[in-house]
């Protein structure tokens, strides 16, 4: 290590970063969280994980890569819970995490997700160690009807839980800017405490496939997230039906529904044979990260069809495996994840997206720079950059607090 090496605590307290995205609690967070660690051992830190025991046989430590460790500590049933009972996890996860942090060893204390700011957050303060919270999604505000909004609010701690996080912590590290309005907005976090990081992507892992062009002949059309309301895969079935059934076109739909998602699952498939695409249609669960490569360099387009996204990672790695993405342009930091010539929807009409698609498939020329602006669009966004910009951040509170 350097002379200028940290020594970070980042906290997951509800899921492991090491979690495959796509699951039930697991998502863009965990793949952010993750590689942002990684190359920021590669620049010389040392990054902890700490995260709560889902499974009795986790061991204590698991040591992830040079300079980063995952932490397994016990707090409630060594066995997963509802992200609406996770509340309860909080106090524990906080005396569990004590010791560690109290050693001395940290520099400091970079939390993610509201549960662990609102963990974590009172020992930072308590052992005058700097404390930063990074979101990743921000709750809909109280009594909204439209998922536009926001993600639901999963208890009633959450948004008093965001609000303490935010306005108690050193800095805010938001993934877009338009996360940032939404801190700015919602809690009233001022400008000088407010930094924006935006995710990188593995440009290795990530790439096209060798023949671009035959991904525009029966084409296979991705999707992939959570399944839940909130990531809109019903508009990706309604998309597919208005597509010319000529074209040969199918939809996978890659991830999984939290038990309390169960039966929209279900509302999805009816929804499918209503639409009389459900041959045309896989539901293959979730994908780990190399199979979601594959996926993404074999598609014709990624349609990201969410209400609400801080970013939207899933956009830069179809674009970096050359995959053009379709999108809502109203979905909160989607615009800043996609090229600025890309496919962003400024409706949620499945005619309208079908049309664009058609369009854009149709056309072999067009589709060749569609390709070619994806991948150059998210080249220069390594998670290198990433931890490099994170890590400016992290020197300036540790020499602004000695």
């Amino acid at each position: 290590m350097t002379a200028t090496s940290l020594r970070i605590a980042a906290v997951c307290l509800h899921t492991s970063p090491l979690t495959e995205p796509g699951g039930a609690d697991a998502g863009g967070m965990n793949v952010v969280v993750l590689e942002q660690s990684l190359a920021l051992a590669r620049l010389g830190h040392r990054v902890d994980l700490f995260t709560r025991r889902s499974d009795p046989d986790a061991p204590a430590v698991v040591e992830v890569a040079e300079g980063v460790r995952l932490l397994h500590l016990d707090a409630g049933p060594a066995a997963p819970v509802a992200k609406g009972d996770m509340d309860a996890m909080i106090r524990p996860f906080r005396e569990q995490l004590r010791p560690h942090l109290a050693g001395g060893e940290y520099s400091l204390v970079h939390s993610h997700h509201w549960f662990s700011g609102v963990s974590a957050l009172p020992l930072a303060r308590e052992l005058d160690l700097p404390h930063l919270q990074s979101f990743h999604s921000v709750a809909a505000p109280e009594g909204s009807s439209t998922l536009e909004a926001g993600e639901p609010a999963e208890s009633e701690g959450r948004i008093p839980g965001e609000q303490f996080a935010a306005t108690g912590s050193d800095l805010v590290i938001a993934v877009s800017d338009a996360e940032a309005r939404t801190v700015v907005e919602r809690y009233g976090v001022p400008g000088e405490r407010l930094a924006v990081v935006r995710p990188g992507v593995d440009v290795d892992r990530f790439h096209p496939c060798e023949d671009v062009q035959a991904r525009r002949h029966r084409p296979t059309l991705l999707f992939t997230a959570r399944i839940e309301p909130l990531k809109g895969p019903d508009l990706a079935l309604e998309v597919l039906a208005r597509l010319d059934p000529a074209r040969g076109a199918r939809l996978v739909l890659a991830g999984s529904a939290a038990p309390a998602f169960a039966e929209y699952l279900e509302s999805l498939r009816a929804l499918a044979k209503e639409l009389g695409v459900e041959d045309r249609v896989e539901m293959v669960g979730t994908l780990d990260r190399d199979q979601l490569a594959e996926a993404m360099r074999c598609a014709g387009a990624l349609l990201l069809t969410s209400w609400s996204e801080t970013f939207g990672l899933v956009a830069l790695e179809a674009q970096a495996s050359g995959t053009p993405v379709l999108a809502w342009r109203a979905a909160g930091g989607v615009r800043e994840a996609v090229a600025p010539d890309g496919l962003v929807q400024g409706s949620r009409d499945p005619d309208v997206w079908a049309e664009t698609l058609e369009a854009l498939l149709a056309d072999e020329d067009r589709y060749a720079a569609a390709v070619r602006a994806a991948r150059e669009f998210a080249a220069s966004r390594t998670w290198e950059a990433t931890a490099e910009a994170l890590a400016s951040q992290y020197t300036r509170l540790v020499e602004e607090r000695a």
